[in-house]
């Protein structure tokens, strides 16, 4: 029987740990080194903060219009909200921790913390670039670690959304933690579901491709299962290199063609040298039927994951 895994609780001689978050802060404080990233919703500087000298991530965002500051504004409470909420259970994070929050002309600014080690599409590049393969070990210490992270969000019924490699950030000994929150939402009480709008086509899953659980205006039921197969598809690409419905010069096929195959194809074949465990679990994570796909608590429970479990 699956367990479902929950925070481990703080005993009596623990002190609470609190969670500080700056809204004082102005641009000023700041010192931008340079651009990290950038995507549909913001761009993230690593700058330093100047009384303190700590290297932060500094996303900066729209914040003009309503929709806008409702996308900023989630994104926001949701980190900081889930953030006290592990601080006060006494659980590990693997979610990036929120450190403040400031608007100047239109435009919002998330302070989070700054992760040396980069995000997971450097690495999968990198390895490709050197011809270098992932061990299988680190491979499924990374799925526990993600796994961790959706199943630590699940319990509080939010679902991040839009789960890739670009959002898995690694702290400088490759620990994992898991970023961007601008697409996560928060399910209601007694739904095991939401609609949602947007995520990476690329990473998105078959019943959210076929419009299976469409709800007019490009709006589509997600549930849990869709971050799963997002984690499947982004650590097939860690160990193949490529994408497990199209190869790296395929990237150009026909929407309605990559669609196909997503939905109706099975996944390519994973390298040899992996061992028919993990390559059964990525097998489980790519379930096209989200009802058999396996789940986040499930992921942590199998016996491969024995020695991540003693140590998270």
């Amino acid at each position: 029987m699956i367990r479902r895994v929950q925070p481990k609780p703080r005993t009596p001689s623990q002190p609470q740990q609190i969670h500080t978050f700056n809204t004082d802060w102005v641009l000023a404080n700041f010192a931008i080194i340079g651009e990290l990233g950038s995507g549909g919703y913001g761009v993230v500087y690593h700058a330093i903060e100047r009384s303190s000298n700590r290297h932060v991530a500094l996303k900066k965002m729209k914040y003009g219009t309503d929709k806008e500051k409702q996308i900023v504004d989630n994104e926001k409470d949701i980190m900081n909200n889930i953030y006290q909420y592990l601080l006060q259970n006494g659980s590990y994070s693997h979610i990036v921790e929120p450190l403040g929050f400031f608007v100047v002309n239109n435009c919002a600014y998330l302070v989070m913390e700054y992760l040396e080690g980069g995000d997971l599409r450097k690495y999968i590049n990198n390895m490709r670039l050197m011809g270098a393969q992932i061990s299988n070990e680190k491979a499924l210490e990374i799925i526990y670690q993600v796994s961790f992270a959706v199943n630590q969000l699940l319990l509080n019924n939010i679902i991040h959304g839009d789960i890739k490699p670009e959002n898995i950030l690694f702290t400088q000994d490759y620990k994992v933690k898991l970023a961007d929150f601008g697409l996560s939402r928060q399910m209601q009480d007694g739904r095991s579901y939401l609609t949602v709008q947007g995520g990476t086509f690329t990473f998105q899953a078959p019943e959210l491709l076929t419009g299976s659980e469409q709800q007019g205006n490009s709006r589509v039921v997600q549930r849990p299962a869709a971050d799963i197969w997002a984690i499947g598809i982004m650590m097939f690409e860690l160990l193949a290199k490529h994408h497990p419905f199209f190869t790296n010069d395929e990237q150009n096929l026909p929407l309605l063609e990559l669609i196909r195959r997503i939905t109706k194809d099975a996944p390519a074949e994973l390298p040899n040298q992996y061992s028919i465990d993990l390559k059964n679990l990525i097998g489980d994570m790519l379930e096209k039927l989200p009802s058999r796909r396996i789940t986040a608590a499930q992921i942590l429970e199998r016996e491969e994951m024995a020695q991540f479990r003693a140590n998270n």
